[in-house]
């Protein structure tokens, strides 16, 4: 890509925020992958016909907003999206704050199909012929099952990914080491309902106990969703703390 200051909404900004949403928007299209090194200031400062210094501006105001990293002696690199802010991470026994607890991932099943809910095929971009797999796991703390989620993914895309290949592994892991899809943000609703018939099994709790539910949309470039989840887990281990400043 050759890099090029925004013309219309950058008009009128200093410099380097104008350079700074340049780079932004590399780092949205794909340009700069996850863990890609960009070029240095002095090849920045060519690209965009400004000084080092309106370079250095910009490139900072990004690595405090956590889009990019500096490394000592290695250069500027583009910044891993940081999901362990989800809400799935408040799962925890009460009291376990002070131990560190031994989190389990496991697979229950993955499944091909055509009939989902058409919320789901409308968030996926998918058309009523277009299969959907679905991939059913759980997250068991010392133990207990605190957490059910699924996670429904274009088939066409992620047919032959087998349970073998996400047990104890982070399915966007997965998608960038096999299939070369990076997650470049995720958009969670958290709500509160009863456990149904399959949340009571799958959690050992009784049917219309309270639930957490969260929906995740995650996107990949272009503002497109590839991974529609739906976690359910233990209202009796979910515990939210948040200091305002």
């Amino acid at each position: 890509m050759t890099a090029t200051l925004l013309s219309n909404t950058g008009a009128g900004l200093p410099l380097h925020l104008q350079v700074k949403a340049s780079i932004s928007a590399g780092l949205s299209d794909g340009t700069w992958k996850p863990g890609d090194k960009l070029p240095t200031e002095g090849e920045l400062s060519r690209r965009f016909g400004v000084s080092e210094g309106t370079i250095r501006l910009a490139v900072m105001a990004l690595v405090k907003e956590g889009r990019l990293t500096r490394r000592s002696g290695k250069g500027t690199f583009a910044t891993r999206p940081n999901f362990e802010r989800s809400f799935a991470r408040f799962f925890r026994f009460r009291g376990s704050d002070t131990a560190e607890p031994d989190f389990r991932v496991h697979v229950l099943k993955i499944e091909t199909s055509a009939a989902v809910d058409p919320a789901i095929r409308e968030k996926l971009a998918l058309t009523r012929a277009a299969k959907v797999l679905a991939i059913h796991r759980t997250i068991a703390q010392d133990g207990m099952v605190v957490v059910h989620y699924v996670s429904y993914l274009p088939q066409r895309e992620f047919g032959d990914l087998e349970a073998a290949q996400l047990e104890n592994a982070a399915l966007y892991d997965v998608m960038e080491s096999r299939y070369g899809v990076h997650i470049v943000r995720v958009v969670e609703t958290l709500r509160a309902r009863e456990a149904s018939a399959e949340d009571a099994a799958i959690l050992r709790i009784k049917r219309g106990s309270p639930v957490i539910s969260i929906e995740r949309l995650a996107y990949t470039y272009g503002e497109r969703v590839v991974e529609m989840r739906r976690a359910v887990g233990r209202s009796d281990v979910f515990s939210y703390e948040i200091e305002l400043s």
